[in-house]
């Protein structure tokens, strides 16, 4: 396929207005005051729900050090056989240690990890399995009165959707994430989602400004999760059924920036490329947090393969104007910088390499 004289001046146009794109802005993706109130709430929850008192707390707080630390080598090292041995001690630790609703909230906590073991490698059936028995759990604690726990249970579908994703089971990654989202976003139900306290509105309503903030988090993940999983598509797009038809209320920044990337998208897919240019450069011309980095990653991923598709000439100018931006205005996923044009079919292959997980 050929370019028309009007694709040709959009991608030309795109790429002189490269140099003014701003940078990243750092900047805290969520406020630590509220984070904070948040926190004192659950605690408060698992004093009364658990009977957890100072000791306890104290106990079950380095437990949950250990296993962040296991979890960073998981996500960053390749023989994982010392970690995993490292996490069975701290499983058997707990099936010694604790009992009643404060076992069911530890043992949530380890299962969580050991999904996480089972997916870096790539056993999926026990990652989903393990995924599913932690959310049980979790859900058994929220009906008992620990609401702050219902982000943990939104937490749990993400990395459903995560799990499908790399198992390339699209159809069902597809499905969870939408049904995940429509839910977070506008409290709207529907089949995908793992857990009874998605068909009560009761549980949405609990700790709105969390939710919310998790909404946004776990938008930015499963757009990370689709890149990962089609890194060797060279030449189909990027899968959005997830989100081309995802509809919502716009009533904070947050949602304004999804909304928008999200309808960059809906005319890529449609073939209008004159709106599409006129969006994606205007996507481009803000100032987001950087932890909305990976969004901008997903476009140029996919503009690269139109590029590809419309057999556009001055591939290598595209290569280097690309590159400059990854250099010098992406805060954040600088491990995706060095190869993934030069390693594409315009170039040869694309492939990625991701570090952040948000199990």
């Amino acid at each position: 396929m050929r370019t028309t004289t009007l694709e040709n001046e959009k991608i030309e146009q795109f790429l002189s207005l490269i140099p003014s794109f701003p940078k990243s802005v750092e900047r805290s993706f969520y406020e630590e005051e509220k984070m904070k109130l948040f926190e004192a709430l659950h605690e408060k929850e698992l004093q009364e729900i658990c009977g957890m008192n100072k000791e306890d707390s104290v106990r079950i707080g380095n437990i949950r050090k250990e296993l962040t630390e296991i979890v960073k080598e998981l996500l960053t090292k390749k023989d994982l056989d010392d970690s995993f041995k490292k996490y069975l001690a701290i499983e058997q630790e707990i099936e010694n240690s604790f009992l009643g609703n404060q076992y069911i909230y530890v043992k949530q906590r380890t299962l969580t990890v050991k999904a996480l073991y089972y997916h870096k490698t790539e056993n999926f059936n026990k990652a989903l399995l393990f995924t599913l028995e932690a959310t049980a759990l979790i859900e058994y604690l929220i009906k008992q009165g620990i609401y702050t726990l219902c982000t943990r249970c939104f937490e749990q579908n993400k990395n459903i959707s995560r799990i499908y994703f790399a198992s390339k089971q699209m159809e069902l990654g597809n499905k969870t994430a939408n049904s995940l989202l429509l839910y977070l976003f506008n409290g709207e139900y529907n089949e995908g989602l793992f857990g009874n306290i998605f068909r009560n509105n009761f549980y949405w309503s609990k700790n709105p400004d969390v939710r919310e903030y998790f909404a946004h988090e776990a938008f930015i993940s499963i757009v990370e999760s689709t890149v990962k999983s089609n890194l060797n598509n060279h030449l189909d797009f990027l899968p959005n059924e997830w989100n081309i038809d995802l509809s919502f209320g716009i009533d904070n920044p947050d949602r304004q920036i999804i909304s928008h990337w999200i309808s960059v998208n809906k005319h890529l897919k449609n073939g209008n490329y004159e709106e599409y240019f006129d969006s994606l450069s205007s996507f481009f011309q803000q100032s987001y947090n950087k932890h909305y980095d990976i969004l901008k990653i997903a476009l140029l991923i996919d503009l690269t393969k139109l590029v590809i598709k419309l057999n556009v000439e001055n591939k290598e100018l595209i290569t280097e104007k690309i590159n400059e931006f990854f250099n010098h205005k992406i805060s954040s996923h600088k491990s995706l910088y060095n190869t993934w044009i030069l390693k594409q079919s315009l170039y040869n292959q694309a492939r990625f390499s991701l570090e952040k997980s948000f199990f």
